[in-house]
């Protein structure tokens, strides 16, 4: 379904969820929590042939453009989408997560809408418990909302990975939550129970090191590994890993000065240092044994 700004009946051009595609094939849903990282259920991914298959992803507006999954937490049932060329498309981003989960009988809903649906068909309904420890189809426990759904469309699965909003009569609130899976139906599990689990956002964030502080300021300030010392595991040190590594470094760089996570002068200091460094190892032979 190609977007138009208003394909889930806003009609403000506001939405940032994404259907995720490999080639031609729907996948699922997902959001974008910065310019450069798309946030889905990793549920939504299994079927993919490798983890560096090339992703497309299509934008409420039409716009698409594409990504890799550069992380995944197995047992939270959360994956993070790296967006390739992210400063190369105009993001409408969401409002800030909001840093407490929802009190009991707030409304909520959901802007995203599958391929296969209606568009009109966009959930909504009541916060009935926040925040929830549920134990997820994966195996975690993640602290979730539990929310009452008003739409009986007998099943959910499409909706897996779309943003959680809160929402006042006229405008919508902040994103709180990721759709993850149905309460099952302990009469019937065939039936469904029209209650749904959203892990918060906040603990989503959490649970990637791509949004922690710690882990961009380690970054800024040592940006690039020495060659002669590769990490465990790394393949040996050589003029072409080196480029790949500060390649992939210069890429992370700008994600993380247009989503706003580092300031422009941090990202261009990085910048001078990592591509110092690589020059100074291809100098003196320590970039690899190639030269």
């Amino acid at each position: 379904m190609k977007g138009d700004g208003d394909a889930n009946g806003d009609g403000d051009g506001a939405d940032y969820w994404v259907h995720i595609h490999e080639g031609d094939r729907y996948l699922g849903a997902g959001f974008l929590l910065t310019r450069g990282f798309v946030l889905t259920a990793l549920h939504c991914l299994r079927s993919l042939p490798s983890d560096q298959a090339l992703l497309r992803l299509e934008l409420a507006d039409g716009q698409s453009v594409s990504g890799r999954v550069c992380d995944a937490v197995e047992e939270a049932d959360l994956a993070l989408i790296a967006v390739r060329n992210a400063h190369a498309y105009a993001a409408t981003l969401p409002q800030a997560p909001a840093t407490d989960a929802p009190r009991a009988d707030v409304r909520w809903n959901c802007r995203y809408v599958p391929p296969n649906e209606d568009a009109g068909t966009r959930l909504s309904g009541t916060v009935t418990h926040a925040p929830v420890d549920h134990r997820c189809l994966a195996g975690g426990v993640v602290p979730a909302l539990q929310l009452r759904v008003e739409q009986a469309l007998g099943s959910f699965a499409g909706y897996s990975g779309g943003p959680v909003e809160t929402r006042t009569e006229d405008e919508a609130g902040p994103v709180v939550g990721i759709l993850l899976e149905e309460k099952l139906n302990r009469l019937d599990p065939a039936q469904g129970s029209n209650v749904l689990f959203a892990a918060t956002v906040r603990h989503a964030v959490e649970r990637f090191p791509q949004f922690a502080v710690g882990h961009l300021r380690a970054v800024v300030t040592d940006p690039a590994p020495d060659p002669e010392r590769p990490a465990a595991g790394s393949p040996p040190s050589g003029h072409a890993s080196a480029l790949s590594g500060v390649a992939d470094l210069l890429t992370s760089l700008r994600q993380w000065e247009e989503s706003g996570l580092i300031t422009a002068a941090e990202a261009e200091k990085t910048r001078g240092r990592a591509l110092k460094r690589l020059a100074d190892g291809v100098r003196d032979g320590s970039g690899g044994s190639g030269s």
